[in-house]
């Protein structure tokens, strides 16, 4: 990684950069954009991962985050992002705001929301006394 992406950058400072390389990696093995966000969708929970691909979006400058989002991985990554706060897409440029895997992503980020708050609610009828 060099300054040249500053996303992978700040993702591999976060995470190390094995790890942020094997993520990338993984990402950008998918064919397409709209494939690497519905991938990135399907993964387990991850919170660490999840705040890291957060942090290095939210510090990106705009210019940075429409030239990185060329690539096929960095829609997987924004896809996680997105994740820990959704409203790192109101922060996308207005060339790529209106795109419709932003749609997607907020749609993915919504229902992984709901289905951790569903994990977390009490079970109606569970004993809760021991």
């Amino acid at each position: 990684m060099t300054e040249t992406y500053p996303i992978q950058a700040e993702l591999g400072s976060a995470l190390g950069t094995e790890r942020a390389d094997q993520l990338l990696t993984k990402l950008d093995d998918y064919s397409n954009q709209p494939n690497a966000v519905k991938g990135a969708a399907k993964r387990p929970s991850d919170p660490e991962l999840e705040g890291a691909a957060y942090a290095a979006f939210a510090a990106a400058t705009p210019e940075g985050v429409d030239f990185e989002l060329d690539s096929i991985g960095m829609w997987g990554l924004l896809t996680l992002a997105a994740r820990a706060d959704v409203t790192i897409l109101d922060r996308l440029p207005a060339s790529r705001a209106d795109n419709p895997k932003v749609a997607t992503i907020r749609r993915a980020a919504t229902k992984y929301r709901k289905g951790l708050m569903e994990a977390e609610a009490p079970r109606p009828g569970a004993d809760s006394a021991e």
